[in-house]
């Protein structure tokens, strides 16, 4: 039986290219600071997500990504590709950097996706005015992070 020392370069060579290129799953990212809103992943089932003031009747009113400390209740609304009942979600509230406190969960709250709803609002009250500071919003789906929304109190 002859061995052929060609062939088996070639193969050693396949499987090398093969292995680096199935081993590097890093993609490049640009971080844009003045966008706050980030995807944490490609297959996102969020379309469109955004912070809002309250409208005095409990429900989000003016999109902003600044609040006063005096506006208790805060709004995260997120609006899926598609809607799909049972679909889990979690809006995870986070102090980034607030009144000498830093990357602390506040709360997280969790919604069940009803048939035909694609638009999902989470709040949050403090009952006193918040600390001015970094905040964020992380929105799971499916306990997966699918977005992030970044929004001070000054």
């Amino acid at each position: 039986m002859r061995k052929h020392p060609a062939w088996l370069a070639a193969g050693l060579l396949l499987f090398a290219v093969l292995a680096c290129n199935l081993g590097n799953k890093n993609k490049n990212s640009n971080s844009n600071n003045a966008n706050t809103e980030t995807e944490a992943r490609s297959g996102s089932v969020i379309k469109d997500m955004y912070m809002a003031k309250d409208d005095g009747n409990g429900q989000p009113g003016d999109h902003t990504s600044t609040f006063a400390p005096g506006d208790h209740t805060i709004h995260s609304v997120a609006t899926l590709k598609e809607s799909k009942a049972g679909t889990e979600m979690k809006f995870s509230w986070w102090i980034v950097d607030a009144d000498g406190t830093q990357n602390k969960k506040i709360k997280d709250i969790d919604y069940s996706t009803k048939t035909l709803e694609n638009v999902i609002h989470g709040h949050l009250t403090l009952p006193q005015d918040w600390p001015k500071g970094k905040y964020k919003v992380e929105v799971y789906v499916n306990g997966n992070l699918d977005k992030t929304v970044n929004y001070t109190v000054q």
